[in-house]
């Protein structure tokens, strides 16, 4: 956050029989961010829950950027936001755990994870960033809680094997693209709380051939279903 202050910057051997390598900031309340990886790091991970005497409350953005060699991941219990890019292009990921405590998944936080099959995303999470799971293309089913209030542009662009979507009550918008190119897709339910459906909402969703739309909605954008 802004008013954050970094007071150091280390790199630390988590398991050195692996050479697993974590970089990570210490933050001013005493807990740290992981900021990055060191070459070595691959196949599947426990990312660790205190480095050093610093516990573990966040991922931080592009902190495991571009990692192809990573095959799952589990996020320690402690943290409660993934930055923006945090898993982008990790492209053989196959599974990842986020805990409970988890409020926000940031912009293109799992975009290009195109090996992911499943996604549960925990009861507590309030928003989901733009493009945060866009173009992944294997999942097939993905868990969003009813604490969710924000999805983002493209958050689910291009997921082409998804099939099915409950988007949770507290939801407003289904903004710019969230579900377009979701070529698999053959059931949504749209809650009453839903006002408008953004422009290409759905678009070039071609396995959705019905849908119920709630009266609520009073705004439907361009081309919202192509």
């Amino acid at each position: 956050s802004a008013n954050t202050e970094i007071k150091a910057e280390c790199t630390v051997i988590v398991n050195s029989s692996e050479a697993w390598y974590y970089t990570y900031t210490v933050k001013d309340d005493g807990t740290a961010e992981i900021t990055g990886y060191r070459p070595g790091l691959q196949g599947d991970i426990v990312i660790p829950s205190y480095v050093h005497e610093y516990r573990v409350t966040s991922i931080g953005s592009r902190a495991f950027y571009d990692c192809r060699a990573l095959t799952s991941a589990i996020i320690p219990t402690d943290v409660t936001s993934i930055g923006d890019r945090a898993f982008y292009g990790c492209s053989s990921l196959t599974s990842v755990t986020i805990p409970e405590g988890v409020t926000s998944i940031g912009d293109y936080a799992f975009r290009y994870c195109s090996s992911v099959t499943s996604m549960t995303i925990p009861e507590g999470v309030t928003s989901i960033g733009s493009s945060a799971f866009e173009s992944c293309e294997s999942i097939t089913t993905v868990t969003i809680p009813q604490s969710v209030t924000r999805i983002g542009d493209h958050a689910f662009r291009s997921c082409r094997s998804l099939i099915s979507v409950t988007i949770p009550e507290g939801v407003t918008r289904i903004n710019w693209r969230t579900f377009c190119d979701c070529s698999s897709l053959t059931a949504i339910t749209i809650p009453s709380s839903v006002t408008s459906i953004g422009d290409y909402a759905f678009f070039y969703c071609s396995s959705l051939t019905s849908m119920t739309i709630p009266s609520s909605v009073t705004s439907i954008g361009e081309r919202a279903f192509g």
